[in-house]
């Protein structure tokens, strides 16, 4: 059994009635796999989940870890407001970063949000950190959150005993009411948390192994990399709230501690004024995902300064670049929007690929949804390039904005009724509301590149926000149904 298969049979044990999603990796495959339903926003799907709560159903909200600066407010405001049923948001980091626009520790979150996070290590831990993250998401009336990685996902398991949690049925309690915004924060703390506190301490999760002077602190994937290393080994269940007593307990029974963990010094930084304590910050482990190897050389050089290793940056030609595919629709469209003077902001989707050679098509990328936001700020008319989920996602709201504030703009939305780089999901059409919103025109593709670089100066002569809808059937959908 891998640790698909361990959250799968998590999800069907906690009896979890609403499952919510939003693709991207490493998550996509996972949430498929678990029949959770498509939204068109992080932000959207924790709130249908919190609904769902309140009215008694348990509930389970599967991100990407940039997914998580979208639900952030609700989920910040979710941890004093309290909950019904319990809510879990499961959240995929992308380590590497393979397929994110950048590498993000969703473990930050665990403290900003004062809510309790567990990382589990290998399948086993991640069945039983699920169902442990229910109940303690209602006994403690919040939700709670569990980090996974793609290497996670796919380590394997023998037998993982199963243990049905059966479903409550427990709704929000309207008294909560009775406080204030600050009387709840201050329950917060003294109550909830303080009971997080010692469900971290006493938690069976944790594993404790001693061997020596030595010792590792680990959470995640990096606690699997520490096992059978001659070196004492405590594996956190919870990155928030660390458990302090077991912590100290562990720390003065040794020498020296590194603290393995990944990608960034999150445990570390908490426990770095202890002068035993190694690891990222010290130089003695690299920045982002670990390997065996890694922990080998720590090891090695902990009772000293570190050799500095030379840090060599990864480039485009190491990794390998996906560009546009060679018979897509889009590609007169990508080599038009390089020849007209205007300055260009790209979307998270196809269009990132067209920002280098041959097209050089966008000039800037900020994140799925934002190229309205981002265009209407440029120094002159410029150009919003989105597909059409990134409109649904946030890219309607940068469009309004647009409008309401009279903004010059063309946008250009690739309608290819389908969010393409995460598996091919069915886009909303929102075709009708972009004509209800603003001058809109339609162009299909493929076409001549002159005709379209034309269609581009004609709507870019235009004084105000307006719509270009370039309409074409992606050419990788077609051959997913042929195979």
């Amino acid at each position: 059994m891998n640790g698909l298969d361990a959250a799968l049979r998590a999800a069907e044990d906690a009896a979890v009635s609403v499952r919510t999603y939003v693709p991207g990796y490493p998550i996509t495959d996972l949430a498929q796999a678990l029949r959770c339903q498509i939204s068109v926003n992080e932000k959207v799907a924790l709130e249908i989940a919190l609904g769902a709560s309140a009215t008694g159903l348990r509930s389970l909200v599967v991100v990407k870890q940039v997914g998580m600066n979208l639900l952030a407010d609700p989920l910040v405001i979710s941890a004093t407001h309290g909950i019904g049923s319990g809510v879990v948001v499961l959240v995929g980091d992308d380590l590497g970063p393979r397929r994110s626009q950048a590498e993000m520790d969703s473990r930050f979150y665990a403290p900003l949000s004062e809510l309790p996070l567990l990382d589990p290590c290998r399948p086993g831990l991640l069945y039983a950190s699920l169902l442990e993250a229910y109940a303690l998401s209602e006994k403690l009336r919040i939700p709670v959150m569990v980090r996974i990685t793609s290497r996670l996902l796919s380590a394997q398991e023998e037998h993982i005993p199963s243990r049905p949690l059966p479903a409550t049925g427990q709704r929000f309690e309207k008294n909560n009411w009775e406080l204030t915004a600050k009387g709840r924060h201050q329950r917060h703390h003294d109550r909830i948390m303080a009971f997080a506190q010692e469900a971290s301490e006493s938690s069976p999760l944790n594993q404790v192994q001693i061997c020596g002077e030595i010792g590792i602190i680990a959470s995640g994937h990096p606690a699997s990399l520490a096992q059978g290393l001659g070196v004492s080994v405590l594996a956190l269940a919870y990155s928030h709230p660390l458990p302090e007593r077991l912590l100290r307990r562990f720390i003065d029974g040794h020498r020296l501690i590194l603290v393995a963990e990944e990608p960034e010094p999150f445990i570390e930084s908490i426990l770095s004024e202890n002068p035993k304590i190694r690891g990222k910050l010290t130089g003695h482990l690299p920045r982002g995902a670990l390997e065996r190897l890694d922990i080998i050389q720590a090891l090695e050089e902990l009772g000293g300064r570190p050799e500095r290793r030379r840090q060599a940056y990864e480039g485009v030609a190491e990794r390998g670049y996906e560009g546009v595919c060679s018979d897509c629709p889009f590609r007169a469209l990508f080599s038009a929007l390089a020849k007209v003077d205007a300055p260009v902001a790209g979307d998270a989707g196809c269009s990132i690929r067209a920002t280098r050679e041959p097209f050089s098509s966008a000039d800037v990328a900020y994140g799925l949804g934002s190229s309205a936001g981002v265009a209407s700020g440029f120094c002159g008319k410029g150009i919003a390039l989105m597909g059409d989920f990134a409109l649904a996602h946030s890219g309607l709201a940068g469009l309004i904005n647009a409008v309401w504030s009279r903004r010059d703009l063309l946008a250009v939305v690739l309608k290819n009724d389908v969010a393409a780089m995460t598996g091919f999901q069915e886009a909303p059409d929102l075709s009708r509301v972009l004509e209800a919103l603003l001058p809109t025109s339609v162009l299909d593709l493929p076409a001549e590149e002159e005709d379209v670089e034309a269609a581009l100066r004609k709507e870019l002569a235009r004084r105000g926000p307006s719509v270009l809808v370039a309409r074409g059937r992606c050419v990788m959908k077609k051959n997913s149904r042929k195979n």
